[in-house]
């Protein structure tokens, strides 16, 4: 578990539990989303994502990686979403998102296992490629090469910003589809991805479907996934840990707008490839 060691007073001096977040991060939902259902009290620290201040010196003392979400809980430093709520779990027991029954906390776990697994090399590249966008611009590598320890890190972004092949898209949303038949099968029957009540697994897998739904991923093959989401965004906690922090944007707008850049990007393909050449 990176629950880290530090010695800077300006995060050793916090008390209580301070959350450093994004509002879309599917990993950032995960861990709002624990919080609110264990009704935590937390103070928001929402990273701007677009002016790269996940790469700014006084976040990297906070998560050396440059990631959200991280939270510091009376002034020590825990990192990654699945580790933090681990570690929520360990710290405030009561109300328990992890069943006490081994043979049931051990599929929470594969199932948190498979939506961590799949983070960069399905859900990233698909929504990457699938929207041509990237957090990082060209100009942003070097400064990030040299600050970012994770390497796979660095060159997905530059993958990002190169584009990803029409192969490696279809092969992430392959992925993507195969975890969502393995849901579908088991939410035709039950309520909950495990057990019968809310856990850890329908935290780690409820972000994923509203940020692969905002931006146009075919649900239609799945109906018992959709009603078991359309369920989860019935609780309280969904509009605190979720709705509030989402864009104002509705989907179809969004699905407008990059069903408009995809088209603008083929005809600049286009007029590359019938450009005359001198």
């Amino acid at each position: 578990m990176p629950v880290l060691s530090t010695n800077n007073p300006a995060i050793t001096s916090l008390r209580g539990i301070h959350v450093y977040h994004a509002g879309v991060s599917n990993c950032s939902m995960r861990v709002r989303l624990a919080l609110e259902e264990k009704g935590l009290d937390w103070v928001s620290h929402e990273i701007n994502l677009n002016t790269q201040e996940n790469i700014e010196p006084w976040f990297l003392a906070v998560n050396p990686k440059g990631l959200v979400p991280a939270i510091v809980h009376d002034g020590v430093p825990v990192t990654e979403s699945n580790d933090i709520l681990a570690y929520l779990e360990e710290q405030f027991p009561e109300p328990a998102l992890v069943p006490r029954d081994p043979a049931l906390a051990a599929q929470a776990k594969e199932w948190f296992d498979l939506a961590v697994s799949m983070h960069i090399k399905a859900i990233k590249t698909w929504v990457y490629g699938t929207t041509l966008g990237s957090s990082k611009k060209q100009s942003d590598m070097g400064h990030y090469a040299e600050v970012q320890p994770d390497k796979e890190l660095v060159t997905f972004h530059q993958k990002s910003l190169d584009g990803f092949s029409s192969a490696e898209v279809e092969a992430a949303r392959k992925m993507i589809a195969e975890a969502f038949d393995k849901m579908e099968l088991r939410l035709k029957d039950h309520a909950f991805l495990v057990g019968d009540s809310f856990s850890a697994a329908d935290i780690a897998w409820l972000p994923q479907y509203v940020v692969l739904g905002m931006i146009g991923f075919d649900f239609s093959p799945y109906p018992a996934i959709v009603e078991w989401a359309q369920r989860l965004e019935k609780r309280p906690t969904y509009k605190r840990a979720i709705r509030d922090w989402m864009p104002k944007v509705p989907n179809w707008l969004m699905h407008t707008m990059i069903k408009a850049k995809r088209a603008f990007a083929n005809l600049k393909n286009i007029f590359k490839i019938v450009r005359p050449q001198y």
